[in-house]
């Protein structure tokens, strides 16, 4: 009887417990809506929170006159995100990835951290067919929900809890119509981070090479042309970790797929005061320079 009435409980929980409507990847579901709603040709980006940051979406629409879906979000959900667009690529449309060196550390990093995978299904369940062998991981994703669910409920019930205290600036509210993130913008807006003068993570992964070219094709089958772009370098990030070292990571993408690479490699590195809190994410000055040359790279590449 006991373990009936818990049984009930916990199910109820889980029915009736609704997505944090500020977390982060609320922003989700405007991406995917603009994904459906926007009829094709468009040029969609793809990627982590770099893409979030660090691209001006109505200045690439204005200058290129085409429809510009910023669909980055978080590096933890790896390529979760590229499979959702998949499912709406249409002719004439223009995709843009751009990945995290930190997305080929390993597979698991390339195909989503199942913690944060958990976040982004609750929000759409129809995701969980997004995620890498769904029937496999679907007990997992739905017991971290489960799980998540339960101690919000519980935090409410018991501490008055409040996600609004712990909440970051990067909140799912602050992205505009585009999918573009703007709480770093405008006045009130220039806080001073330390940022780490760390190395990047330069890794080669064989299966993401092998995905990459997968959905490459995929999109060509569909009328649809796919380019990469790098994320955004910071110049002492860059220093410390090697030209060489960068080279080889973007030589070996070309090597491995047929994607071609929008981003001059003469221009990858940024200086240090284009960026806001870490050596991923683009302040306002950094965003608007990024955005000018990637949409002067994809003017060049369509005029070919």
């Amino acid at each position: 009887m006991v373990s009936t009435l818990a049984t009930l409980m916990v199910g109820a929980i889980f029915v009736a417990t609704r997505p944090d409507e500020k977390h982060l990847y609320q922003a989700s579901m405007l991406k995917s809506a603009l994904l459906k709603d926007i009829p094709s040709p468009r040029i969609i980006l793809v990627g982590g929170s770099n893409i979030a940051f660090g691209v001006d979406s109505e200045l690439m629409e204005q200058e290129l006159g085409m429809p510009v879906i910023n669909d980055g979000l978080h590096v933890a959900l790896g390529i979760a995100p590229l499979n959702e667009v998949k499912k709406h690529l249409g002719q004439g449309d223009i995709i843009i990835i751009s990945l995290e060196y930190y997305n080929f550390t390993d597979v698991q990093s390339f195909y989503g951290q199942p913690q944060y995978l958990a976040d982004w299904v609750e929000f759409s369940p129809d995701r969980i067919w997004y995620i890498h062998e769904p029937y496999r991981q679907m007990p997992s994703i739905y017991t971290i929900m489960l799980e998540r669910k339960v101690n919000r409920q519980l935090n409410y019930y018991l501490n008055g809890f409040s996600y609004e205290a712990g909440r970051n600036f990067y909140s799912g509210d602050l992205f505009n119509e585009h999918g573009d993130f703007t709480g770093h913008l405008g006045e009130g807006n220039n806080r001073q981070f330390e940022i780490a003068d760390s190395v990047y993570p330069v890794n080669q992964l064989d299966e993401a090479y092998v995905f990459l070219e997968e959905f490459n094709q995929f999109a060509q089958s569909k009328g649809a042309q796919v380019l990469y772009e790098a994320q955004a370098h910071r110049e002492t990030n860059c220093e410390r970790t090697g030209k060489r070292n960068l080279d080889r990571y973007f030589n070996l993408l070309r090597a491995r797929t047929t994607i071609p690479l929008l981003t001059n490699l003469d221009q990858l590195c940024l200086p240090d005061d284009y960026f806001y809190d870490t050596p991923y994410h683009l302040n306002e000055q950094g965003r608007q320079v990024r955005t000018e040359r990637l949409t002067e790279n994809l003017k060049k590449f369509i005029e070919k």
